[in-house]
């Protein structure tokens, strides 16, 4: 018996058809529009690579070192109004040049709206193993086709086969040069975590994973067989790592400890791991008799909060304590003091900057250079107030351009880029501690 509060089956399938029919032409209509938004966005930016060229030629820039310089306050100028990083907006720039100019059929198709911005990086990159012209166009008509017609997943690896034909150096001669890109970087995740990335040659990848998977397996075997001994036992805790789990421990173990510890101890490499902890204290709390617990909202310089129960094993083994004392509205950093005082200044201005001072910049301020806001040969004091982490890159950009930069108060920087164009860039201290809205016009 049907249930009158619903409809029949068939019914419904029909009715949701029916609307998803109205919805989908306006669905594919966006995607079309974005494709040739992307595409006049291309176009823009190469047009900043011809203006770029022109400005090297025009000046007689012949050194690297001077030519690359207009391609940064290019980069940074796009970069400060867009609120990215520069080095990704010059990439960028790179990039769509390449499209619009050696890929002419490719950018009509993304213009037309027939592929996605997807489709043309795997094809442009693909095609990067290419150097002749006429090969290169071969190439293109060879896989356009499939990507008018194929999900970008899919059109991968035919790109990657295709540039192979056209290519003019062999796979040993181009894995010679790709070796030389291996490196290991960390991306920061949320809730206290992050990625550990390594790139290396891949029969060398895929070797250390399998090495892990033995240390991890092995472990896994040793504890089923425990667990059946301590079946009984009310006061053994199970170890319920699983397999990823515990190749992950067993990667931060050797790298650390050169042994894998956490197969028996969860966290092992904690231990190899030598802190300087930096303790973050309204000021306040200092004249108050209530006392904050020192690890609550523990911070990582250069990354964010972490748990509490790893900061803790980090400050057991601690050489030495920052105390940095901070505003109780704004939350800026006010002093950095220690009980074997040494380099106050640079500790101060690690505490507050945490990273690169240039707008949308996140090079850590451990590989930055502390810059004078007022250059000293100018008259600029070597003072708190005037000075600041910049990264190589914005350090050289910074004295060899038309951006210009005034400290404020707080730390507070003011760039002014070379068309004229004004941004704040505050404290990460400042930012990280700020407290609720209502209590932000409160007298200090």
């Amino acid at each position: 018996m049907h249930d009158s509060r619903y409809l029949p089956a068939d019914e419904a399938a029909a009715r949701a058809v029916g609307r998803l029919g109205d919805v989908l032409p306006d669905l594919i209509g966006v995607r079309e529009q974005m494709a040739r938004l992307q595409a006049h966005e291309a176009r823009l930016l190469a047009q900043t690579s011809g203006i770029i060229d022109d400005w090297v030629s025009d000046a007689g820039l012949q050194r690297r070192s001077e030519a690359e310089m207009p391609h940064r306050i290019a980069a940074s100028e796009i970069a400060a109004a867009w609120r990215v990083s520069d080095r990704t907006v010059q990439r960028q720039i790179g990039d769509a040049a390449t499209l619009v100019h050696d890929y002419p059929a490719t950018f009509a198709s993304l213009e037309a709206g027939r592929i996605s911005l997807a489709h043309a990086r795997i094809i442009v990159t693909h095609g990067a193993l290419i150097t002749r012209d006429e090969l290169r166009g071969e190439y293109e008509d060879s896989v356009l086709p499939y990507a008018e017609s194929e999900a970008a997943t899919r059109l991968a690896p035919i790109a990657r086969r295709r540039a192979e034909w056209y290519a003019e150096t062999t796979f040993d001669e181009r894995h010679r040069q790709a070796r030389l890109g291996r490196r290991v970087f960390v991306n920061d995740l949320a809730d206290g975590m992050a990625e550990l990335t390594a790139i290396l040659p891949a029969v060398l990848a895929h070797g250390a994973l399998d090495r892990l998977s033995q240390f991890a397996r092995l472990a896994q075997s040793t504890r089923d067989a425990a667990d059946e001994d301590a079946l009984f036992a009310a006061d053994v805790t199970p170890d319920a790592r699983r397999l990823d789990e515990l190749r992950a421990d067993v990667l931060s173990d050797l790298l650390l400890t050169a042994e894998p510890s956490s197969l028996s101890v969860p966290d092992g490499g904690l231990r190899a791991i030598r802190a300087n902890v930096q303790v973050t204290v309204p000021v306040l709390s200092l004249i108050s008799d209530s006392a904050a617990d020192p690890f609550d909202a523990t911070m990582l310089a250069g990354h964010g909060p972490i748990d509490g129960t790893t900061a803790r094993l980090l400050a057991a083994d601690a050489p030495g304590w920052d105390r940095i004392l901070t505003h109780p509205i704004s939350g800026s950093v006010l002093e950095v003091d220690r009980y074997r005082p040494s380099e106050e200044m640079r500790r101060y201005l690690r505490a507050r900057d945490q990273h690169c001072r240039f707008p949308g910049c996140r090079m850590p301020a451990r590989l930055c250079d502390i810059d004078h806001t007022i250059a000293y040969a100018e008259g600029g004091p070597t003072d708190r107030r005037n000075l600041a982490h910049l990264c190589e890159r914005h350090h050289t950009g910074k004295h060899n351009s038309a951006w210009r930069v005034v400290q404020l108060p707080g730390g507070i920087l003011e760039w002014t880029s070379p068309t004229g164009r004004t941004y704040i860039d505050r404290p990460v201290s400042e930012v990280a501690f700020a407290t609720e809205p209502e209590l932000d016009a409160a007298p200090f």
